[in-house]
């Protein structure tokens, strides 16, 4: 499998000493049948004196620290060694129709699948609104397979959805971006999520990374140099199916997963509390690159 180096570096400036701050990191990518991380390493700056890792309930690794000291910077940089296959998805026509995956879902949380079924409802970052209704009405004619289903509703975000890294910030309501037209990949990500759940379907956040350079002769993805975030679908009979709303494409294998949960507050990369600090601006950079023979 094709192997990947990732840096991604966060810093956080302040406008006053903050006196300590508590942090959650999710950065390390996740073991995944198409994916493994073989090498993970967090640096940061100051150095706190208890970084710690656990699995979440989403099966993410997350790490934890605390820095104690005065500071009015830190920086937490992450450097991750990836191999990632071409996932093997169905065609869509293989899957069920549109218009009985509910009852199949339904069936399926019956049988003891019990983990899907907090990805069916709102989240804090995915209300189920009635605008959202708008970017699905007429996608159910002739009632399509689900993933042809999914591919028009794609098809659509990409006549009605225009990305713009100025539109939109980290904290932007869904239904602002979505009354907009205009956002990021998180913001299209949430969108998606909500049509999908409006239908009582499951459907997952994926934070990761692309590719920064892809190979010759292939167009650079929307989303690269940033972490970038995509859709997880349930297909009653087959499992999980990532789906990329940005690119409009199901995801591949310049999709580097990070971690999965029901919306953003779940798995962002840097989440936190700080003791004093004032005002505070957050900055963050990656970058993706293949590596010959990710074994050495």
């Amino acid at each position: 499998m094709p192997g990947y180096r990732i840096v991604h570096r966060t810093t956080c400036r302040h406008s006053s000493p903050v006196s300590a701050a508590w942090q959650i990191l999710h950065l390390r990518p996740r073991d995944e049948p198409h994916q493994r991380c073989l090498a993970c390493e967090i640096d940061i700056s100051p150095s706190p004196g208890d970084l710690s890792s656990r699995t979440d309930s989403f099966g993410n690794t997350r790490h934890l620290f605390t820095l104690r000291e005065p500071h009015r910077e830190f920086s937490v940089a992450s450097t991750s060694l990836v191999v990632r296959g071409e996932p093997s998805w169905p065609m869509a026509g293989l899957t069920p129709p549109f218009g009985v995956c509910p009852e199949l879902v339904d069936a399926a949380v019956r049988e003891g699948d019990f983990g899907i079924e907090q990805f069916r409802f709102a989240s804090s970052r995915v209300p189920l609104v009635d605008a959202t209704r708008t970017l699905t009405d007429g996608l159910d004619e002739g009632d399509p397979p689900l993933l042809a289903w999914v591919e028009r509703l794609g098809a659509r975000f990409r006549e009605r959805m225009a990305f713009d890294r100025t539109a939109t910030t980290v904290s932007t309501p869904l239904a602002e971006a979505l009354a907009s037209g205009r956002g990021v990949c998180q913001d299209f990500a949430h969108i998606f999520i909500s049509c999908l759940r409006g239908f009582g379907l499951p459907a997952a956040y994926v934070s990761g990374y692309l590719l920064t350079r892809p190979p010759p002769g292939q167009s650079r993805l929307l989303g690269a140099d940033a972490s970038h975030a995509w859709v997880s679908i349930y297909v009653p009979g087959t499992g999980w199916i990532d789906y990329d709303p940005t690119n409009h494409s199901l995801a591949g294998m310049h999709h580097i997963v990070v971690a999965r949960g029901r919306d953003y507050s779940d798995i962002s990369p840097t989440k936190g509390i700080f003791s004093g600090g004032g005002s505070h601006s957050l900055s963050t950079a990656v970058t993706v690159e293949p590596v010959a023979d990710p074994a050495d």
